[in-house]
């Protein structure tokens, strides 16, 4: 018995909902993949041009540098803590001209290609200052002298801010600046001590006094004709008249001053503006004269000058928060007279002259001390501290 042939199972047909709906869907879904597919692969390609652009970059590219050099720099500082005494450099200038070299400049990363230099302006120099700089390496720091207009300080009649500019220059082009605004006071604070803080302590300058001491002051002149004029004395000699006269031609100025009308005055002032300077107000002598009165700083000034011009040796003595005035009645030193000028025009000169003794006798032992101190305006003007110019009242 055999079996019957097989016939091959026809598909069976697909109806309508499978036709019409489920495979339409699937054809859909297959053609959004691929589409997005499609889509991410053309988004991670370079556009067109892109390819060979970071070849020819990198075969381009320099090989890696070193790290970039700083840009030029300075900066510009003033002694005293940015204050400037118009009096210390006036006195001080010749003898002393570091006092003259109080802006300090430095400078940073110099080029080393170039022709560099540094070029400080202001008002008060006579012209700017260009100073060469070294080739490129560590720091520069310059304190150079400075060509400061001497008239313009003399000028300066209150305290008032100055500014200072300092430019690095390379080839003639500028690549840093800086600046600094100091306080410039007043011609007619006097410097009376100056605090180092290299050693830490104060050191005394009261020799700066010697400069408001005016032997050629025009008034004086005046003052002796009024006192010849007086009948105390026919003359002035200075140390020829022996030490009798010259004791007498001291009198005849003390009154003649005191018939002037000065008098006393307690007025001191001190801008107190720097914690390293100590300094006080002077009156040069035509302002005494003009106010009708001094304080012993004044008097002892006005005094000095007078002395000097008829040829004695005078001199200024300094206590602590005191000053007073004498002169040597010899041409060789001999005997140092002291005399109170804040007696003037209240006392006769007989009556000064003996509290000046008192003074004299309990400063003397301490003088080298701070504070005390015997200015020999003669041996100053030997260093080379002379008289602050005068000037006229602008008017």
């Amino acid at each position: 018995m055999t079996d019957a042939p097989r016939h091959p199972r026809r598909p069976r047909p697909l109806g309508a909902l499978t036709r019409y709906v489920v495979v339409p869907l699937l054809l859909l879904a297959i053609g959004t993949r691929l589409g997005m597919f499609l889509e991410h692969r053309r988004a991670a390609l370079p556009a067109p041009g892109e390819v060979a652009a970071p070849l020819i970059a990198a075969a381009s590219a320099p090989a890696a540098a070193g790290p970039a050099e700083a840009p030029p720099a300075c900066d510009l500082a003033a002694s005293f803590q940015d204050n400037i005494y118009p009096s210390l450099m006036l006195s001080f200038g010749v003898a002393y001209p570091e006092y003259t070299r109080c802006l300090t400049v430095t400078v940073r990363h110099v080029p080393a290609a170039g022709a560099a230099q540094v070029r400080l302006d202001s008002s008060l120099f006579l012209q700017p200052l260009e100073v060469p700089l070294t080739a490129a390496g560590g720091p520069q720091v310059l304190s150079p002298e400075l060509p400061w207009n001497f008239d313009a300080l003399r000028r300066t009649a209150q305290m008032q801010p100055q500014t200072f500019l300092a430019t690095v220059l390379v080839d003639g082009r500028s690549v840093a600046e800086s600046t600094l605004v100091c306080t410039v006071h007043s011609v007619n604070e006097a410097v009376s001590r100056l605090y180092l803080a290299s050693s830490g302590q104060w050191q005394d300058t009261s020799v700066c006094f010697a400069s408001f001491v005016n032997e050629d002051h025009p008034w004086i002149s005046g003052v002796l004709q009024d006192a010849i004029a007086g009948g105390t004395v026919r003359s002035f000699t200075g140390y020829q008249a022996g030490p009798a006269g010259v004791v007498a031609q001291v009198q005849a100025v003390w009154d003649t001053l005191a018939a002037k009308g000065l008098s006393y005055v307690n007025v001191a002032t001190d801008s107190g503006t720097s914690s390293l300077v100590s300094t006080q107000y002077v009156r040069f002598l035509d302002q005494s004269v003009h106010d009708q009165g001094a304080n012993c700083v004044d008097a002892s000034v006005l005094f000095a000058s007078v002395l000097r011009r008829i040829g004695l040796r005078p001199v200024l003595v300094f206590r602590p928060g005191h000053c007073f005035a004498g002169f040597y009645d010899a041409a060789e030193g001999g005997r140092l007279v002291a005399f109170e000028t804040t007696m003037l025009g209240t006392a006769p000169f007989a009556a000064a002259a003996a509290e000046g003794a008192k003074e004299l006798q309990a400063t003397l032992p301490y003088v080298g001390s701070p504070q005390y101190s015997v200015v020999d305006i003669a041996l100053c003007r030997q260093e080379g501290i002379n008289p602050i110019p005068y000037q006229a009242a602008l008017n």
